[in-house]
């Protein structure tokens, strides 16, 4: 730690290197036995502190450090030596003090400073990190390390811009730095920029032939399994658990996930075991090994089997988590909560008991193992008068959700309403900036910043008078956001059209033209309704140019477009495709591929069953398209001649788009909100006739569309003619801001 200029400490130091503790510990004693300065002597503690901190003897190092500093007071480098014995014995605010005495006496004392910044990161002063290692990157700007460090302490602060130059430094000054490489994935990743993030971690991989950094492995299967590639990110996982298995329980759980996006239930169940097993403190893959459903249903029966299977695991939960929760930090309680019944819903049965069991399990968590996150929040006083309301999801941008809700944010009244949005998604396009440019705060919180354990202080912070979420169950950060008292009033939308079965949301916002008589049976909570269909809808831009043969569709046969994820097409809808098909024989039914192939081949194969039952061969019907940009979708629509709403969950944001491009669509409307969306639009739009009431008569009307080309051409010009009936139309903000305002009528 000391350079001494005698040759008794040179000796010492040289025998230290070697190994020779005892050695060296002979000749600082004589050192300190033999000075006559306080200097050399204070030199000789500060040796013998570094000798028998490396002997394992922590008191000796801590009074010898102690000696030092009362012999050489004004020396930096002993306040330095100070600091580390005091952060291995835990003492990070008496580190952080020594090393500010260090730089006092030399304020340009690099090493304390990156020191310093690296404690006060680790303490939660982010701000303060900055500050001190923009200092030490003045004095000494080409220390790589640093770089790398104000780059994390700028991420922490919402920075990223900063942050990636920061970490592009770094990786500048030192091509061989993984873990500046991956910084710089991630924080791209976090500004949406997944295209160059991607080409960081595969360029920072190819720079190291040898074992690859695992970090790296673990980012870039993320990103590729964000974007669909799941086969090479499974590759990937399992890479980085063959690296490290005691350290893979996060990336069980992501693999867990990949299965069931294949398709492939039973095995992610296991990876979600396994998961648990390498780290039982991960709450989210006990869940996933209890809770996880098919995507793609083999027949009815399969789908039964399944749902009772929820129900025996939320039993097995109820047993198991209690356990699991024992002496886990406050943070892994709710980031552990990161669950979503997605799939649930799309079974077509009330989800209700099933949802509320859920619910009230994740409530005994949090007050078992968080209990300030279920405390009331007492209404606040507003200075200004305006309410101040908060917004958060995930799908603040282009897509269903960006277009239904943009204006529930967009349109308030900002006399009346402050409103804060906490976007929980990485990057900002065309949607997420239109409404940060209307929000008083807009909060980005993408990528590895989406937990409950970061995101939540931050809203309890603002102390909102209403808290929104969009479309709770969609997104597991939000979903476990809402089991959280965060304002005196939550609210949820109807993006996920199903009761949450959290005690801590007030209200469940859906649309009057949607929702059956008697539908608050249906939810927990209590339900209000909006006018029309719930909201403001820009009307989509229709191109003018759409043909089929840029398809390779066929320009001689009836067309009969059914765009649902495959996901969502419930088993009872192949009977009703088929039968549709055998009254039409010069039908072709078009569809859209899934985001794997496995799951188009486990949907087809099913479909097929049923077509064979009714002498149909599936390439002569049914022709399945990759999945496109939405322009290109709704050319598909304008090329078609009618669409075939789907059982139990119908089109909405699919049936708005066919609406306008004048579409017709044949519905049969559900039990539940979930499957009558079509239904409520058709009735918006004055062509109610198109609303079947049994079976036959959807056969009936799918048969008329396609044969009588009059009565089809006059239904798409009644509904172009009323679509200011279903877009832009007002009311529903209208409403939205008076229940904002006035609380859920009693």
């Amino acid at each position: 730690m000391v350079e001494g200029g005698s040759s008794a400490a040179a000796r010492a130091r040289q025998r230290l290197a070697a190994g020779d503790v005892e050695g060296a510990r002979r000749d600082a004693e004589a050192i300190v036995a033999s000075a006559s300065a306080g200097s050399e002597r204070g030199a000789a503690h500060l040796l013998l502190s570094t000798i028998c901190d490396k002997a394992g003897d922590v008191e000796a190092a801590m009074a010898h450090a102690q000696r030092a500093l009362a012999c050489i007071p004004h020396d930096p480098v002993a306040h330095y030596a100070h600091a580390e014995l005091q952060e291995a014995r835990l003492d990070k605010q008496g580190a952080i003090a020594s090393l500010k005495r260090a730089l006092e006496i030399e304020p340009r004392f690099a090493p304390a400073l990156r020191y310093l910044a690296i404690l006060l990161g680790e303490s939660g002063d982010a701000a303060g990190a900055v500050v001190v290692l923009e200092q030490a990157l003045h004095i000494d700007p080409g220390h790589a390390q640093a770089w790398n460090n104000l780059g994390n302490a700028q991420r922490t602060l919402g920075r990223l811009d900063e942050a990636e130059a920061s970490f592009a430094r770094a990786l500048a000054l030192r091509p061989d730095y993984p873990l500046a490489a991956c910084n710089l994935g991630e924080v791209q990743r976090d500004r949406g920029e997944v295209e160059r993030a991607e080409a960081t971690l595969r360029a920072a991989l190819a720079r190291a032939p040898g074992t690859p950094f695992r970090p790296i492995v673990v980012l870039l299967a993320g990103l590729l399994r964000e974007r669909g590639a799941l086969d090479e990110a499974e590759a990937l996982y399992r890479k980085a658990i063959e690296l490290s298995p005691r350290e893979s329980g996060g990336q069980w759980f992501n693999l867990g996930w990949i299965l069931t996006e294949r398709n492939e239930p039973a095995k992610a169940r296991e990876a979600y075991a396994h998961g648990h097993d390498a780290d039982p403190g991960d709450l989210r893959s006990l869940l996933g090994a209890r809770l996880t459903l098919p995507m793609i249903y083999t027949d009815a029966a399969e789908l039964a089997a399944a749902r009772a299977g929820i129900a025996a695991g939320l039993s097995a939960l109820d047993r198991e988590l209690p356990v699991a929760l024992q002496g886990l930090p406050e943070a892994r309680v709710v980031d552990g909560l990161r669950w979503s019944n997605f799939f649930l819903a799309y079974q077509g049965q009330d989800d209700r008991p099933l949802q509320a069991a859920y619910a009230a399990l994740a409530g005994r968590v949090i007050d078992a193992g968080a209990p300030q996150w279920h405390a009331p929040r007492a209404p606040r006083s507003s200075r200004d008068g305006r309410t101040r309301i908060g917004f958060a999801s995930a799908f603040f941008h282009v897509g269903t959700c960006g277009r239904y809700f943009k204006r529930w944010i967009t349109d308030l009244d900002r006399t009346r309403f402050e409103v804060f949005v906490y976007h929980l998604f990485p990057g900002m396009d065309e949607v997420a900036r239109a409404i940060a440019d209307r929000a008083d705060c807009f909060r980005e919180y993408g990528g590895s910043r989406a937990r409950p354990s970061v995101v939540a202080p931050a809203i309890r912070d603002d102390a909102l008078d209403v808290l929104v979420y969009p479309e709770l169950g969609m997104d597991a950060c939000s979903f476990a956001l809402a089991a959280l008292r965060l304002a005196p009033r939550q609210y949820a939308g109807w993006g996920h059209p199903v009761t949450t079965g959290h005690a801590t949301i007030d209200a469940f916002i859906s649309s009057a033209a949607m929702e059956p008589e008697g539908a608050q049976a249906h939810y927990v909570e209590p339900l209000v309704t909006l006018p029309g269909i719930g909201t403001r809808y820009e009307k989509p831009v229709v191109p003018g140019d759409a043909s089929r043969e840029r398809f390779a569709l066929p320009a001689d046969r009836p067309l009969l477009l059914c765009p649902q994820s495959l996901w969502k097409i419930h088993p009872e809808n192949d009977a009703l495709f088929a039968e549709v098909l055998v009254a039409n024989p010069r039908v072709l039914l078009v569809l859209f591929a899934g985001r794997h192939p496995a799951i188009t081949a486990a949907f087809t194969r099913r479909l097929v069953t049923e077509l064979e039952r009714h002498g149909l061969a599936i390439d002569e019907c049914v022709r399945v398209l990759p999945q496109v940009a939405h322009d290109d979708y709704l050319r598909i629509n304008l090329c078609c001649d009618a669409m075939l709403d789907t059982l139990h969950w119908s089109g909405g944001n699919t049936s708005i788009d066919a609406f306008a491009c004048g579409l017709p669509i044949v519905t049969l409307p559900g039990a539940y909100m979930r499957g009558r969306q079509s239904a409520g639009m058709l009735r918006l739009l004055g062509v109610p006739e198109l609303i079947a009431r049994d079976r036959a008569e959807y056969i009936a009307l799918a048969s008329r569309l396609v044969g009588d080309r009059a009565w089809r051409d006059e239904l798409c010009a009644r509904i172009r003619a009323s679509h200011d009936r279903l877009f832009d139309v007002s009311d529903a903000i209208d409403a939205l801001q008076d229940l904002f305002q006035g609380g859920v009528p009693t």
